[in-house]
């Protein structure tokens, strides 16, 4: 079993009527926290920003909600609108940017400022799903359209240039439901899933399609576990389907067959919403329509814990136990800002702002900057070098101003002449 000190379970259904979302101890099965709003959460809208905060788009209205992770109520002066209601989101891993789609538009948000950096468009219907890269370089995008695109967060930003995109797959014949990205960086394998019942797993360093596994039932969710051996899918008809990548086909097309070649794990009644996998390899974890959340062992295909939530199951993650779902006074790790809803300049754009606790006064005297950093007054040589530059400066200084007044009096004298 997984253990309280390394991992939580975060779930969340479509009733709202109790809360948006909630926070289990997966080994024990007792109620950690719930995040309380009047509102449900969309499917592909529940995402962990910078450890420190929990991030959500409301179905009904263009808004996200930002809750600590140590509170149940929502951080008001976080709450922010959107260009339009959000059908997708996901967080950098390293916690300074989000993406967003509001039908076939993706939006790029920077979390220090809160600025929306970019808003473009390739899709040509809705986006149903986003997600990052391990390194927080890059994000990909599926599609009711069938599309998937992978893109560089760097040259999304250049709103000078188009956006462009590293990839484009075009294989789907039906709405992606889910991605994922592997934990290799840029080097990583893309899983997609579709409701044309394929999964279709891509390299992205050079974007060629590795292998297509074909099922007996369209596929709505995916996940691998870290060490990327096994492929579970979620499929409408409940079930979730165990492929093992040791031994791949050495086929580009394969067909995967309930009675011949397959680990199935059986246990829902609705749609399979959402998939998980723990850190040790041990544990899977499944959202269904039903209302239930499962949790599997793995080697045995049993279930070992069912959380009965009071609607169709939306989201079923788990993640790190971060120190701040536990602590009395939030710990953020980043700069959080509320979102800008437009593009477009704004007044100290170009202006790098710094955080630090030293005074403005303190840092431009010398002697009192020396004597609060010892590690620069026990070198004297380097105190007498700033010493000497400051000097320098103010001799430069003083010739520059006579030079000024002495081409001052030159000209009143040519006009006196």
């Amino acid at each position: 079993m997984i253990r309280t000190s390394r991992e939580v379970l975060v779930t969340s259904d479509n009733s709202g009527d109790i809360w948006s979302a909630s926070v289990w101890d997966p080994s024990t099965g007792s109620l950690l926290m719930t995040y309380r709003n009047p509102s449900v959460i969309k499917h592909h809208c529940v995402d962990i920003l910078g450890e420190s905060y929990m991030l959500a788009a409301d179905v009904e209205k263009s808004r996200l909600y930002f809750w600590a992770l140590n509170s149940q109520i929502p951080v008001s002066s976080l709450s922010s609108s959107t260009p339009g209601k959000v059908s997708a989101l996901a967080c950098a891993p390293n916690g300074h940017y989000v993406v967003a789609a509001t039908n076939e538009n993706i939006h790029v948000w920077q979390t220090s400022t809160g600025k929306l950096l970019r808003t473009f468009s390739s899709h040509y219907q809705a986006v149903t799903c986003l997600t990052f890269s391990s390194d927080s370089s890059r994000f990909c995008s599926g599609g009711e359209d069938s599309l998937v695109f992978l893109w560089g967060l760097t040259s999304v930003m250049d709103d000078k240039k188009h956006a462009t995109h590293i990839h484009k797959f075009t294989h789907h014949t039906g709405p992606v439901k889910d991605l994922y990205l592997g934990n290799f960086g840029q080097q990583a394998r893309l899983v997609t899933v579709s409701l044309d019942r394929t999964a279709r797993i891509y390299d992205t360093c050079v974007g060629t399609l590795l292998l297509t596994l074909i099922f007996d039932a369209p596929l709505t969710s995916v996940c691998m576990d870290v060490i990327e051996c096994n492929l579970f899918v979620g499929c409408v008809d409940g079930n979730i389907r165990q492929f093992e990548m040791r031994n791949p086909p050495r086929n580009l097309e394969y067909h995967v067959s309930e009675q011949k070649n397959g680990i199935v794990f059986k246990g829902h009644t609705g749609s399979v919403t959402k998939l998980s996998v723990s850190a040790n390899c041990i544990t899977l974890v499944s959202a269904s329509a039903d209302g239930n959340v499962n949790l599997w062992d793995i080697p045995s295909q049993q279930i070992t814990r069912t959380f009965t939530l009071k609607g169709p199951a939306v989201t079923a993650m788990l993640t790190p136990a971060y120190p701040n779902y536990h602590l009395d006074k939030l710990k953020p790790r980043i700069l959080v800002r509320s979102f800008q809803n437009t593009t477009g300049s704004h007044k100290g754009d170009n202006v790098l702002e710094i955080l630090n606790e030293v005074s403005v006064s303190e840092l431009l005297n010398p002697e009192c900057y020396l004597k609060s950093n010892r590690s620069v007054d026990r070198d004297d040589d380097a105190k007498a070098k700033l010493m000497e530059s400051i000097a320098e400066n103010k001799r430069l200084i003083k010739i520059n101003a006579d030079l000024k007044n002495d081409s001052s009096v030159t000209r009143n004298f040519v006009v006196s002449s």
